[in-house]
């Protein structure tokens, strides 16, 4: 085969190089991550505490709880929406993990809590569709200005997307420039 041949000379590295592009520029399907201790609670939050803040959506939930059911492929849904990639959606089994449900004050299911920067920044309680997409749409607004909206030295960045230092920008520009550094090496 062609491409076997073009591996064989070209080695492996550049093989990864260009798998880890793609990986990047084209990232697989979001999906809800089952939280299944606190061990994996407490690395999501802090990973939620890294630079500018990340936000995370949890569903708490019970495999008994008829209305969390009856919401969860919704919650599915949304974790998919393009519009929230910024977001980790997490889905935490009160059964399963009492102790991260009691320590985050879980009473009634379904539960949906927002966390920004390892923060508890609102709470949920009811499978109410349209209450659930707001509650998503104000933490992503709230990832997007605080995570994403400020420059080095505490300045606000620009909003405009077509500003030379937006966020957008930078990646369309990191990603030209690795395609070129690519077709160099090739």
């Amino acid at each position: 085969h062609h491409w076997a041949v073009k591996i064989r000379q070209q080695g492996t590295s550049n093989l990864w190089k260009r798998i880890s592009y793609y990986r990047e520029t084209f990232p697989p399907a979001r999906m809800v991550a089952h939280v299944a201790n606190s061990d994996e609670w407490d690395q999501y939050i802090s990973k939620s505490k890294s630079f500018g803040g990340k936000g995370i959506v949890v569903d708490f939930t019970a495999q008994w709880c008829g209305p969390c059911q009856a919401i969860g492929p919704y919650f599915e849904q949304l974790s998919k929406d393009p519009s929230y990639s910024q977001l980790t959606f997490l889905k935490v089994d009160v059964d399963e993990c009492s102790d991260v449900a009691q320590a985050a004050g879980v009473r009634a299911m379904p539960t949906f809590k927002t966390y920004f920067n390892g923060e508890e920044v609102e709470e949920l309680v009811g499978a109410d569709k349209a209450k659930l997409k707001a509650l998503i749409d104000r933490l992503a607004q709230k990832s997007v200005t605080l995570g994403e909206g400020r420059k080095l030295g505490g300045g606000e960045a620009s909003s405009s997307p077509a500003a030379p230092d937006s966020a957008d920008e930078r990646r369309r520009r990191m990603a030209e420039a690795a395609e070129a550094r690519l077709k160099a090496q090739a």
